[in-house]
């Protein structure tokens, strides 16, 4: 996309996941204004006082994305919500960023990459934990075999205050199913990482629990999953709401013939990268900033924009968010059939 005037985004977003957006986009030298699409006007216009980069609002997104003006729509939004999101923008003739999960099913997703392909337009996912310090890091040590071939990757997440998730409740399109989005989102992230770090899984295993408080529709349920990972590696996704987790907490552990690889990168570490071996216990230099997640969050979409300036191919692919995708709906049903879900190999 060739500009002759700086960007104006189109945001279509919550209350609560548009501030890291906003945040980045302030930043962003290539970005002027930005127009949100909420479906709270008085949320919305607490917002547009408190970033001056919102321009315009709007309660009905079918309006953004139709205004002559906006340039990029980035939907960003809870997965259940995203298709008819993605599809307007697309049908608007807009590029497209949009939030992970990108959508409920793999069916919804393909059709969002299929219509995009055929108008020639850009459909970016925002993988944020992609640009984590500590996991761009972990990545190089992988490849370097720094602990040996990997048997055992294993994500652990807690959560407890709901500020962390989307409030979908708050949206007027929500429906039954978003009672399953925290949890949905919560697998999504670990999936892509793990294939990011060891490629896709071929099977998948899964148990997943109704959170202890069912008073709350988008509270997060216990859930623990088995992933067979090429290598062949066993990786394990455990999530779980705690009354002690102020935030939504992750540790990652890689366990290797030679060694471990500990990544510890939210609440802020000041050790978010060790390597043990034996007795050898050697933190890992790299530069965890404080905030990490929407730090990344703002590095993904500086290099997602730059891509539409420049017109240069992305580093996180469609292909990874619908690969991820397709992972965390089989672990679904393999937790709602009680059997171990194959997937399809890459080769085929």
């Amino acid at each position: 996309m060739a500009l002759s005037h700086p960007m104006r985004i189109g945001l279509i977003a919550d209350d609560g996941a548009a501030v890291a957006h906003l945040r980045a986009y302030i930043d962003n030298p290539y970005v002027a204004d930005v127009y949100l699409a909420s479906a709270s006007e008085p949320a919305s216009l607490q917002l547009a006082d408190q970033f001056g980069i919102i321009k315009r609002i709007f309660t009905d997104y079918q309006q953004l994305v139709t205004d002559k003006s906006v340039d990029v729509v980035d939907v960003c939004l809870p997965g259940q919500l995203c298709h008819s999101a993605v599809l307007a923008g697309l049908a608007a003739g807009k590029d497209i960023i949009v939030s992970a999960p990108p959508a409920a099913t793999v069916p919804q997703f393909d059709e969002m990459i299929r219509v995009a392909t055929a108008a020639g337009q850009k459909l970016f996912p925002v993988l944020w934990q992609r640009m984590v310090p500590a996991h761009r890091r972990a990545k190089e040590l992988l490849r370097q075999a720094a602990i040996g071939p990997v048997a055992l990757a294993t994500i652990t997440i807690y959560a407890n205050d709901p500020g962390c998730r989307n409030d979908a409740d708050s949206l007027s399109q929500a429906s039954a199913q978003l009672s399953h989005h925290s949890t949905f989102q919560a697998i999504f992230h670990p999936v892509y990482m793990l294939q990011h770090f060891f490629g896709c899984p071929t099977a998948a295993t899964a148990v997943i629990s109704p959170g202890a408080d069912t008073s709350d529709n988008d509270s997060l349920d216990t859930a623990a999953a088995l992933l067979q990972l090429p290598g062949p590696i066993l990786g394990t996704i455990t999530v779980a709401s705690t009354p002690t987790s102020t935030n939504w907490q992750q540790q990652r552990e890689i366990v290797g013939t030679e060694g471990i690889i500990l990544i510890r990168d939210d609440p802020e570490d000041e050790m978010p990268l060790i390597v043990i071996k034996d007795d050898d216990f050697s933190p890992v230099k790299v530069h965890c900033p404080l905030q990490v997640k929407p730090w990344a969050i703002a590095r993904t979409l500086d290099h997602l924009i730059d891509c539409i300036v420049n017109d240069t191919p992305p580093h996180i692919t469609i292909d990874e968010a619908r690969d991820a995708l397709a992972t965390t709906v089989a672990i679904y049903q393999a937790a709602e059939q009680q059997v171990t879900i194959q997937l399809p190999s890459k080769e085929e």
